[in-house]
């Protein structure tokens, strides 16, 4: 008889009855850390119904959120700053007096101003707000959805709610400070009665639309009521200084381009109604302050002026005076040519430095002196003195006569010129104090929205869809991860050493199978004998077939079936297996060895004892203790009588006795093993085996639990001769080409 095979060890792993170093592992095989995609797509494929439910659930969330949630409406306006001021036809040429760039940075900050926004609460009265009360989660959007004339009818008789159509506006509410910002309860009598109620149903004051009530130092005018008997309404008055901040931080502004002077605003709300008009109140009283403004600074001039007018009429009237004395008492005289042209130089001077210094005089009181506007002046100004002083020091070379015609021409022309000048411009002050347009124009006016901002249903709901599905796809990976046992059975048998002699796919008919028994502890029937076309038998079918060589060539016919850890399927490996082997015509014993937690007996029908431990204890024989079952084939071994060392039992020769004596009398002897890595019992038993096969449980053992059995049964003297993979996911990357060969289901009179 040949020597068994030499059992395979793990590199890495410790030598037998050593202790592994602290710290030490088993490295992976270069086949393990090499995974391919298609790991990847059978951890999908395997919880594809965790996905598919996760991806539904979240696509349920959004269509609730798109459904529930408030919505947001969004309206937008457009003002163009113009960098000089326009007034009415015919006006456009005014004097640089009134030039102001208005720099859209300033312009801005004047949009987002506090007294800007305070005339737009103080118009639309936004610090009185007034909602009806709706039933919690679902009434909001139940009262959106009623679009029809009159009042929504109140389900279930909860009338105090708002469903669709009621109406409330509150014209005045002045509140002590201490109610100031809280909610208040309105509540609808009927015929246009209300009441006001605060925070603990006191009542605060009683009334009728259109009439002011008053109590309790609290006063409201109620304009319009719409709303059934009973319905409760929430109204606050807040602080106004609270409105304003709250709106200055939901307005946006700002400039649409660098330096073009068109400046955008936008407001968001849930008021569909209410946002532009917020905005659309705020462009036109931010025009209606710019051209107040302009009418102002207007008026400042044309004051400056008027008040120059008077004495500048009496220096025209002076100068005149003495050109005309002069004239009579020395005779008209020409002047040269080049005098002439000196003498009308000046006169320009002259005119231009008068109106350099009313500009002057109207930036002064408007900018510092360092301002670029009113250094720019001066500089101007001392540039013209300079050449009227020059031209001065030229004519006092003329003759005396001609010097003081020169001198009186030049007094009289330029005092004449400037009045004449200072008359029009008061003129067209007059008309644009009273008639300008400004320089800001509305180019987009606030335009009632047409569809919510937000929420999108199309958007929200495939953000939703797909967030599901990563969500999905995350999890599963993380349960692959904390599962963090080997699936594949090429990686397997890559790490052990060991053929995988069957690959035992999932069965869902065996959950069936168990929940058929007629009654609690009735025998329940193994699936080889309830479907035997169903892929599990199949592949145990391809064991029987696979271990007919190994028992040729084993030192006996005895088989050993051993797993890592409970639960991994070997009792269901091996009652099915049995009666595989008895369908194919052998003479088969099942024997379970697990004399502590053995329960292969109530598969059959029968009770414990006596079975293996009376046996081996001398209470009974080998014929006395094998049971019949209904395949005459097949007999059953059972556990037997709990002992108190069952060890000890498995230790003594005995069992070796009763294993042959069995092996005799059987073609094959299948032994049913507790688990290796709890406790000694399954070694002791497979040291006597011929073949011993070690189950796994698919995805459910890490390599160091499987490299640990490995050990433990290498120490106890037995020698694997292979592996059956059992609770496989046929269908997936891992297990497709296994699927191909016999693991599905296959029938006559189907596809061959």
């Amino acid at each position: 008889m040949p020597d068994p095979p030499e059992p395979i060890r793990l590199a890495g792993a410790p030598e037998p009855g050593t202790s592994p170093a602290r710290g030490a592992g088993l490295p992976e095989p270069q086949l393990l850390r090499d995974e391919d995609e298609g790991g990847y797509v059978a951890t999908l494929f395997e919880s594809r119904y965790l996905i598919a439910a996760s991806a539904l659930a979240a696509l349920l969330a959004g269509v609730a959120y798109v459904l529930l949630a408030t919505p947001t409406w969004k309206s937008e306006a457009t003002v163009q700053i113009d960098e000089k001021n326009k007034t009415l036809a015919g006006l456009e040429d005014l004097t640089t007096a009134l030039t102001d760039a208005n720099p859209a940075d300033a312009e801005i900050e004047l949009l987002r101003s506090r007294s800007l926004l305070g005339a737009v609460v103080d118009q639309l009265d936004l610090a009185v707000e007034a909602h009806p009360r709706t039933f919690p989660l679902v009434g909001a959007a139940a009262r959106r959805l009623h679009t029809g004339p009159g009042l929504a009818a109140a389900p279930l008789g909860l009338a105090s709610y708002a469903w669709g159509g009621e109406q409330l506006q509150v014209a005045e509410l002045a509140l002590g400070d201490e109610l100031m910002g809280r909610w208040l309860d309105l509540v609808a009598l009927g015929e246009g009665r209300f009441e006001l109620r605060g925070l603990g149903g006191e009542l605060l004051a009683a009334g009728e639309v259109g009439k002011p009530a008053e109590g309790a130092g609290q006063r409201i005018l109620v304009e319009r009521l719409v709303a059934r008997p009973g319905t409760h309404f929430r109204v606050r008055a807040r602080w106004r200084e609270a409105v304003i901040d709250e709106l200055k931080e939901r307005i946006r502004v700002a400039e649409q381009g660098r330096k073009t002077g068109v400046i955008g605003l936008s407001l968001s709300g849930p008021d569909r109604a209410l946002v532009p008009a917020i905005l659309d109140t705020l462009v036109h009283s931010y025009v209606q302050q710019n051209v107040q403004r302009k009418s102002a600074e207007a008026a400042k001039t044309l004051q400056f002026i008027e008040e120059q007018l008077p004495a500048l009429k009496a220096r025209v009237d002076a100068a005149e005076s003495a050109l005309s004395r002069f004239r009579q008492s020395k005779g008209s005289l020409d002047l040269p040519a080049e005098a002439q042209a000196m003498l009308d130089r000046s006169v320009e001077v002259d005119k231009t430095l008068s109106d350099l210094e009313l500009q002057q005089a109207d930036l002064s009181g408007r900018f510092t002196g360092a301002h670029p506007l009113v250094a720019a002046t001066r500089q101007k100004m001392e540039r013209l003195q300079a050449e009227r002083a020059a031209l001065a020091e030229k004519m006092r070379a003329l003759p005396q006569q001609e010097l003081e015609t020169a001198r009186l021409t030049r007094d009289a022309r330029s005092s004449g010129e400037l009045y004449v000048l200072l008359l029009n411009k008061a003129q067209d002050l007059r008309v644009v104090k009273s008639g300008t347009l400004g320089n800001v124009r509305v180019v987009d006016g606030a335009m009632r929205p047409y569809e919510p901002a937000s929420p999108k249903p199309l958007l929200s709901c495939a953000l939703a869809l797909a967030l599901g599905l990563v969500g999905g796809v995350g999890m599963a990976f993380v349960r692959g991860s904390l599962k963090g046992g080997l699936e594949d059975p090429d990686a397997i048998a890559a790490l052990t050493g060991l053929s995988v002699y069957a690959t035992v796919p999932h069965s869902d008919r065996q959950a069936a199978v168990a929940r058929g028994r007629p009654e609690p502890g009735a025998p329940a029937a193994a699936l080889a004998v309830e479907d035997p076309a169903d892929g599990a038998v199949e592949a145990l079918r391809r064991l029987r077939t696979n271990l007919q060589f190994a028992l040729t060539n084993s030192r006996n016919n005895v088989i050993a079936i051993e797993g890592p850890v409970a639960a991994v399927g070997k009792s269901f490996v091996c009652c099915n297996f049995a009666h595989i082997l008895a369908d194919a015509g052998r003479r088969v014993l099942l024997v379970d060895a697990d004399l502590r937690r053995g329960q292969l007996h109530r598969a059959f029908g029968g009770e414990r004892a006596p079975g293996l431990s009376d046996v081996l204890a001398g209470e009974a024989t080998l014929a006395t203790a094998v049971r019949t079952t209904k395949d005459a084939r097949l007999a059953f071994l059972s556990c037997g009588t709990h002992r108190a060392r069952p060890s000890e039992m498995l230790a003594s020769p005995r069992l070796k006795s009763l294993l042959e004596e069995a092996a005799r009398a059987y073609d094959v002897v299948l032994v049913d093993t507790p688990s290796v890595l709890a406790v000694t019992d399954a070694a002791l038993v497979a040291r006597f085996a011929g073949v011993n096969l070690l189950v796994l449980k698919a995805g459910a053992h890490p390599p160091r639990e499987i490299a640990l059995a490995l050990k433990h049964l290498k120490d106890g003297g037995a020698a694997l001769r292979g592996l059956v993979i059992n609770d496989a996911v046929i269908g997936s990357s891992r297990y497709g080409r296994y699927a191909r060969y016999g693991y599905q289901r296959y029938e006559y009179g189907g596809e061959r």
